[in-house]
């Protein structure tokens, strides 16, 4: 745990911690930085991480349907908790995407390292890999929907934004092993290099406001959600997919990922209560702490 700590959680909270004490003392609107993140950075870490992964199709296949399966299952089941409780619009997005998405790049690639080794990071990479095109496709699809936006019009809302593009260009320039000029691959490599660091950032300054003790039934309900009950739907779901040892392991450690920053960004951008988001981030990934050095000592 404490290895797990120093050397994933720690260096972590320290960039969004940083970034939170400047952004308070300069004063820093949270809104551009996201921007930035969400219309630039974002999608240059998708095209990078498409274009350079290289993992068998048939493993491939089976890691984007062990995420679906989870993604699915925690959709419908905070669909159900909102409808239960009387969540307006933008709760319910903020809801569903807290409990959806977990933070499968900048813990879960670490993570999957240290516990499983070179072949566990590949799987990650692969499954991050997924967890970006879910995130900016169904994720867009869950954050618009805080603004009241007609169902008729829901299935565009991915083409509106760039990370679907990125998306499509990675995949054609992998399969294609076609060889970007400098000129195009060195400053995408750097945005896609800058990208964690500044979602990070985004995470300090969206601290300032995370304080409070609101919604704090929906806040434990989140937790439980990712952390315990989305690795145990990974597992069932890659048990029956025919996978099992590292590979199956890695991805219920994934699935048991806390919720991921980037959340907190579509959250500012589609006004899905950003606020709340960011507890749940902060929240789910203390509380992880525990639950993954425990699920890992269970699966490994």
């Amino acid at each position: 745990m404490l290895r797990v700590f120093f050397e994933v959680v720690l260096p972590v909270a320290l960039v969004a911690v940083l970034g939170g004490l400047v952004g308070r003392w300069r004063k820093v609107p949270v809104a551009p930085v996201s921007a930035l993140a969400f219309y630039l950075l974002s999608p240059a870490l998708v095209f990078h991480s498409l274009a350079t992964t290289d993992v068998s199709a048939e493993v491939s296949v089976k890691i984007v349907l062990v995420m679906l399966a989870s993604y699915v299952v925690m959709y419908a089941a905070s669909t159900l908790w909102s409808l239960a409780v009387g969540h307006p619009a933008p709760m319910r997005a903020a809801f569903a995407l807290g409990a959806t998405t977990p933070n499968v790049g900048n813990m879960g690639l670490p993570v999957a390292l240290l516990a499983f080794g070179q072949p566990g990071l590949q799987i990650a990479v692969m499954n991050f890999v997924a967890g970006a095109l879910m995130v900016n496709s169904a994720g867009l699809v869950i954050a618009s929907t805080a603004g009241g936006i007609k169902w008729g019009q829901i299935w565009l809302v991915p083409f509106r934004y760039p990370a679907l593009y990125a998306a499509i260009g990675g995949v054609i320039v992998n399969v294609t092993n076609v060889t970007l000029p400098v000129a195009l691959d060195a400053p995408i490599t750097s945005l896609s290099n800058a990208a964690v660091p500044v979602m990070l950032i985004v995470l300090g300054l969206q601290l300032r406001d995370a304080g409070g003790r609101e919604h704090i039934l929906d806040t434990v309900a989140v937790n439980i959600g990712r952390l315990t009950i989305a690795p145990v739907v990974a597992w069932f779901a890659a048990t029956a997919l025919g996978l099992a040892g590292d590979v199956r392991g890695t991805l219920v450690v994934l699935a048991a990922m806390p919720t991921a920053v980037i959340v907190t960004i579509m959250a500012t951008e589609f006004k899905a209560e950003p606020n709340f988001v960011t507890r749940i981030v902060v929240t789910t990934t203390l509380a992880s702490m525990l639950t993954l050095t425990v699920l890992i000592s269970i699966v490994r």
